[in-house]
């Protein structure tokens, strides 16, 4: 290996830090993680701890560093992708974290929104998303307005309040760069998704002055240098996790829906065209900029995915679930039906404090199992057949992430949409896309699973009366 060049690719999650080394075909060579722990306080706070984030890309590099020895020398870039929307406050002087990870999932402001109701249709044109709580905007403003120490460092000129992914970039890379890619920007709810500026009258509406949120670069640019072990390696890439993983194995087709699935399930369509939010219950997302590019999508969003069947998990105390989806499936092949509002119900539906509940409660746990499952192909679905509506050219699905792995749910979501859904079997889609939008190029090693639609399963029936429910 020592003769070789390498990139290094960082994908931040709710469970762990990983690296992911490449070589400069964009074959993957190593893997390290360091896991993170979330605390959940009650049904709306979630939070990491802000120093085991950070310890945890030292514990990946230096794990890196010992498998690698004098190899590291070799690798000549690197790129990061992060969650989105979840944020830190933190002191500009000494680094010190002001407040813990906030999470995406946390909803801690959720009757807090009203007072910001009027200007929805404002929010939704100039950002391409909805006012929810699930987006920094309004917890920014929570912790102005709540923590002693926010507040005196904000009194102090000593404030930065960013992303997740401008916390790291501050902490990991030589001189503390106070930078934010577009991505990760636009889930503030402040950046307009169309010229890529904090939005002057969102910031204001939101009570935050631009001077404590981070300068926005392009997501292809150069962010630094991080110095470890004596070797410099410049960040030239830096978005979020979602916006990736759309470019898992390569350029994003026109023609076909990219779905990842994890704590939630993300749905999108890629295009160079800046989609239209006139009348539209799904969201614009910008997923990469570069000095001569822009490229967005029309993105649906589910929040109770993985986290949906946690949930049940942990309610059931039945580990390994994963291992027994597919069987439970072929066992109870017409489940009772489960109304899922776990964190919420996003897009198209958007109802933030939603009461989950299985219309007949009275059955097994493996059948909830089932129930939940479904539902999850459920609000997938809907958010598919919206974007069909706006995008009739749709010829594919292309699927990836934890969930996806479940044969029960691609074949349950091919029969329901028509469309074949294609499975990358490889894992890193998120991985695999920071290295195509670094690099340009992409693995061809490439293995599918492919799930015709079939008829006469009656999911259609039950969908509709999932949907009747729901409205």
């Amino acid at each position: 290996m020592s003769n070789k060049k390498y990139n290094l690719v960082f994908d931040q999650g709710g469970h762990a830090t990983r690296a992911i080394l490449f070589d400069n075909g964009s074959n993957i060579l190593k893997h390290y993680e360091s896991p993170i722990a979330t605390q959940q306080i009650g049904e709306l706070i979630v939070e990491h701890d802000a120093n085991e984030l950070i310890t945890s890309f030292h514990s990946v590099l230096d794990q890196l560093y010992s498998d690698l020895g004098y190899s590291f020398k070799n690798i000549e870039s690197m790129g990061m992708a992060t969650q989105r929307s979840s944020f830190v406050c933190w002191d500009k002087l000494s680094g010190e974290a002001l407040t813990p990870v906030i999470s995406w999932q946390d909803r801690r402001t959720l009757n807090e929104l009203d007072k910001y109701q009027k200007h929805m249709n404002e929010i939704h044109q100039k950002t391409g998303l909805y006012l929810n709580s699930h987006y920094g905007a309004s917890k920014m403003r929570w912790c102005l307005d709540n923590l002693e120490n926010v507040i005196q460092a904000k009194q102090q000129n000593r404030l930065c309040i960013g992303p997740l992914s401008s916390y790291v970039l501050f902490h990991l890379l030589q001189n503390s760069p106070f930078v934010v890619d577009p991505a990760n920007a636009s889930r503030t709810l402040m950046m307009d998704y169309k010229s890529l500026r904090w939005d002057e009258g969102l910031c204001n509406l939101f009570g935050i002055s631009q001077n404590l949120l981070p300068e926005i670069k392009a997501s292809k640019s150069n962010y630094g240098q991080l110095i470890w072990q004596n070797h410099k390696i410049p960040m030239h890439l830096c978005t979020g996790d979602q916006s990736a993983a759309a470019f898992g194995n390569g350029k994003p087709h026109k023609e076909r829906i990219y779905i990842n699935t994890g704590t939630g399930a993300f749905i999108q369509n890629i295009g160079d065209d800046v989609p239209d939010m006139n009348n539209s219950r799904l969201l614009a997302s910008v997923v990469f900029t570069s000095d001569s590019e822009k490229i967005y999508a029309l993105e649906g969003t589910v929040n109770g995915a993985g986290r949906a069947l946690q949930w049940l998990s942990d309610k059931t105390g039945i580990v390994g679930y994963e291992k027994e989806l597919d069987d439970w499936c072929e066992q109870y092949s017409s489940p009772t039906i489960f109304l899922n509002g776990i964190s919420g119900v996003g897009s198209p539906f958007w109802v933030a404090d939603f009461e989950s509940y299985f219309v007949n409660n009275d059955i097994s746990d493996q059948e909830k199992f089932v129930a939940v499952l479904e539902s999850i192909v459920f609000l997938i679905y809907s958010n598919v057949k919206t974007m069909l509506e706006q995008k009739p050219i749709i010829e594919k699905i292309s699927i990836s992430g934890g969930v996806a792995k479940s044969n029960a749910l691609c074949q349950k979501l091919a029969d329901l949409s028509g469309l074949i859904i294609e499975r990358d079997e490889q894992s890193e889609a998120t991985a695999k896309g920071v290295q195509y939008l670094m690099k340009g190029n992409t693995t061809n090693n490439r293995g599918v699973s492919l799930f015709h639609p079939e008829r006469g399963r009656c999911i259609d029936e039950r969908f509709m009366n999932w949907l009747k429910k729901m409205l």
